[in-house]
């Protein structure tokens, strides 16, 4: 028995998952963000001091002081801890990219559960509307590296409902209260906090309709006539040039604006991303842009970035019939009395499997001992039989 959420991984699947990880941390560096590390455990005020019921939703351990301390929930708030705290002198944009686990406890309303892996990039410093179009071209290509054929991206903003709601002139507590109930789309929550506070009926009409928009061109047009109204046009207007650079980058086909968008988590201030296959019961990545999320450590400065989660490329992978497939063991039948032979192949290139003699059943390719001989056995062609020597060419090692 293992925890609800956690999951064993067997050596077909660990492998696969590891090269779509590699693919994928060669896109992050080839687009200039390093590898960073942050501990599995921090300290549980570093997120609940987000007031994010997903970010807190964690398990808690104590240390021998007393202190809680909770398995990491997201890496984006604790890469924006290690930015705030350790690289306040090195110049911006900083750029960091990460594949680590992070932990949950299971929930039917959350996207993520138990323990899951993400490969994803933080951007640090760069809060211009180029800068949200490098992340998205970056997820693009990043995707596309890993074979992956079939994907779109949508692109939304927080902004947009964040400037009907502040058209209002709403209270704080019942702006932020408003907000939530748009990101839930609750429309009964909504039209009874609105009715609260005094809004025009007409007012509560317009924002239903906010929640119901999607994508498309029409979409777009009802969303810069509601928009109009409250002067946040500008909002729409970067997410355009948003996806005007991406296009000229060359990843148009791949990109979709939809303002019917809503954020996971609450730390979300402009860009929102999502990246989505068919049969995909939930988003391959997400991220958007998160303002105000290093000021809680004191420091400033803009952030966005984006997290591709493994296991669901992984699923969209095999859906496709594009399983990435590991380097596969040659099995040795006697390897083990044969050590001299078995470090030959590893030196010319084989990864190699040592098996007991006389071993049956072995997956291929195999090396066998067989009647005073070898038998070498590879993938779609025939049998080889012969002495070492004679195998030798056939290996490589002559």
């Amino acid at each position: 028995m293992i925890p609800e959420g956690m999951r064993d991984v067997l050596p077909a699947e660990a492998g696969s998952l590891q090269l779509l990880a590699d693919t994928l941390r060669s896109r992050f560096s080839a687009y200039g963000y390093g590898p960073v590390r942050t501990p599995t455990l921090e300290f549980a005020e570093t997120f609940e001091a987000l007031d994010d019921d997903t970010l807190r939703a964690g398990y808690r351990v104590f240390d021998d002081r007393g202190r809680v301390l909770l398995l990491r929930t997201d890496m984006t708030v604790p890469i924006a801890r290690l930015a705030a705290t350790r690289c306040r002198e090195k110049p911006l944009p900083l750029r960091f990219s990460y594949v680590a686990d992070s932990y949950r406890l299971p929930a039917p309303n959350r996207r993520e559960d138990g323990q899951f892996t993400q490969a994803g990039v933080e951007l640090l410093g760069a809060g211009s509307a180029a800068a949200d179009a490098e992340l998205v071209v970056l997820l693009c290509d990043a995707l596309r590296a890993t074979g992956l054929r079939d994907f779109k991206v949508a692109l939304g903003t927080v902004a947009f409902h964040a400037s009907l709601v502040d058209g209002l002139r709403l209270p704080e507590d019942q702006a932020e209260a408003a907000l939530d109930a748009l990101a839930e789309r609750d429309y009964p929550l909504l039209e009874s906090i609105l009715s609260n506070a005094g809004v025009d009926a007409e007012a509560v009409v317009a924002l239903q309709r906010a929640i119901a928009l999607g994508g498309g061109d029409e979409a777009l047009s009802q969303a810069r006539r509601l928009a109009g109204r409250t002067g946040g046009i500008h909002v729409l207007d970067r997410l355009d040039e948003v996806g005007d650079l991406v296009e000229d980058a060359g990843f148009g086909d791949f990109i979709e604006l939809d303002v019917g968008l809503t954020p996971d988590i609450d730390y979300y201030t402009g860009l929102l991303i999502e990246a989505y296959a068919p049969e995909a019961g939930f988003p391959l990545a997400t991220g958007g842009r998160y303002d105000d999320l290093l000021s809680q450590h004191g420091w400033d400065i803009p952030g966005a970035g984006f997290a591709i989660s493994l296991d669901r490329l992984h699923a969209a992978l095999e859906h496709e019939g594009l399983q990435p497939v590991g380097r596969t063991a040659l099995h040795v039948a006697g390897g083990f009395d044969e050590p001299e032979l078995c470090a030959d192949l590893r030196e010319a290139g084989y990864d190699v499997a040592a098996v007991p003699a006389g071993a049956q059943d072995l997956p291929l390719p195999s090396l066998v001992h067989e009647d005073g001989g070898w038998v070498l056995s590879l993938p779609d062609r025939p049998p080889v039989r012969g002495s070492l020597r004679d195998l030798r060419k056939e290996l490589g090692l002559a």
